[in-house]
């Protein structure tokens, strides 16, 4: 006789009040994520005022040169990953292997120049695109791709990947990347352009930290414009998803373009075009982050309730931020939909997000195995005419709703240009699957490798 292994006491527990008492461990989070906050504000202070964190960017890379020569000195075979701690990072895998590497603090989280001349930006790798894009909106710029969540670091974005609605005009983030310092394993440093080393300039976005060390990037900026002209168009089928999506992929006059899926026969488009202030006219102005206002993807299914298209106007910085508060609808999944409800809205909508480690670490920690597995959050790439076939796919592996949609122009690497199987300036679309699985017994896991079994 087979007697099942009895879960971890502080787990059953967890998962008991993550399943029937979630308010509970959200107002939890939410008082941490505001003690992390205040802690980690209180620290920078501090270390402006006694001058014990003013490194020069130079020092910070000998520092980081001396660590990986020193594991040269010791003989040490392992491989090399950075020291940041697991709970800290994006990613919902468990990064186990870092146990196992030779770890090298890299603590480079600073806004190393700026030449509005060259229309550049210099920055380390721990800068997230929140803090990166709040510094260039003082000073009237803005990255051309803006990822949705602030959390987001830049080192996390051209080393994994990034990708946003106007990825339709500037395709993915690492296009708009002009110069890497990264150091190497033998500790040697190697500034990476286009012109100095055109190979492991196009090898190092999509490679993980395997090549190297990254230490500082360098990203084209442009000029900020603080309004976005938003039209959302509904969509019953997925076939009059398809053609409404390619008529604004057409349409050059539009910088952004989105699309939500919330079931087989529900579907939203959304394209944007940033104006001035001279230009709104008589649309109405909608300030989407403000912390009373509806979830963005609530909000983008109730205008088009009763109405097949509509066009509004929203601030620049507020359309950026549109989906952070609950993290596209995760914060839904999590706690459930009561988050977004007015009466927690208006009085405690201002300390939206929780930290999402936190709420990582609640998921990995204190939720049954179970639950856990049903979680999927995953971002796969198609052709845009294999868009209908791909959501039918995604409905019958996860039936997980809502899906994010977005196109993006392909820009093929130029030391393989050769041998891209897509042409140039083609268009590549991305769905974003994140949430629970209604399916039973469904498995990330597997999920995930019928996922790559489709995609080779």
């Amino acid at each position: 006789m087979v007697v099942a292994k009895s879960p971890n006491p502080l787990i059953r527990i967890g998962d008991r009040i993550i399943r029937y008492h979630p308010f509970i461990l959200l107002i939890i989070l939410l008082v941490l994520s505001l003690i992390y906050d205040v802690y980690s504000y209180l620290i920078y202070v501090l270390e402006l005022i006694f001058c014990t964190n003013l490194k020069s960017h130079e020092e910070k890379v000998k520092d980081v040169q001396r660590q990986v020569r020193r594991r040269i000195e010791l003989g040490d075979k392992r491989l090399m990953c950075t020291a940041r701690p697991q709970w800290k990072s994006i990613t919902q895998q468990k990064m186990l292997y870092k146990e196992k590497c030779y770890q090298i603090e890299i603590n480079m989280s600073d806004i190393i120049s700026i030449d509005e001349k060259r229309r550049k930006v210099y920055v380390e790798p721990m800068v997230t695109i929140g803090e990166l894009n709040d510094f260039l909106l003082t000073k009237g710029w803005t990255v051309p791709i803006v990822p949705e969540l602030d959390a987001l670091t830049i080192g996390g974005l051209v080393m994994g990947g990034g990708v946003e609605t106007t990825s339709i005009r500037y395709g993915l983030f690492q296009h708009i990347c002009t110069k890497y310092e990264l150091v190497l394993p033998d500790g040697s440093v190697e500034i990476v352009t286009e012109d100095s080393n055109l190979e492991l300039f196009g090898a190092l976005p999509w490679s993980y930290g395997t090549l190297g060390l990254l230490t500082a990037v360098e990203l084209d900026i442009i000029p900020h414009k603080p309004f976005i002209k938003l039209t959302y168009v509904r969509t019953d089928t997925h076939d009059e998803m398809v053609s409404v999506f390619d008529q604004m992929v057409k349409d050059k006059s539009v910088d952004s373009i989105e699309g939500l899926v919330y079931s087989k026969t529900k579907s939203v488009m959304m394209k944007g075009s940033f104006i001035e202030k001279n230009e709104i006219g008589n649309y109405y102005v909608n300030a989407l982050d403000r912390w009373y206002k509806k979830w963005f993807y609530t909000h983008v299914e109730d205008v088009v309730q009763h109405q097949k298209e509509y066009t509004e106007v929203v601030p620049t910085k507020d359309f950026f931020h549109r989906h952070n508060r609950p993290y596209f609808w995760v914060v839904r999944d999590v706690f459930g939909a009561y988050c977004n409800h007015p009466l927690f809205r208006y009085p405690f909508g201002w300390t939206m997000p929780p930290k999402f480690s936190f709420l990582k670490a609640l998921r990995q920690y204190f939720s049954c195995q179970s639950k856990v597995n049903t979680f999927i959050c995953q971002d796969l790439g198609f052709r845009s005419t294999e868009l209908v076939e791909a959501l039918d796919f995604i409905d019958q592996t996860t039936k997980v709703y809502p899906l994010w949609i977005c196109p993006i122009k392909h820009i093929p690497a130029k030391h393989v240009k050769d041998f891209d199987h897509l042409k140039s300036d083609s268009i590549v679309v991305d769905i974003g699957i994140y949430g629970n699985s209604p399916i039973p017994d469904v498995d990330q896991k597997k999920v995930q490798k019928v996922f790559g079994e489709l995609l080779s």
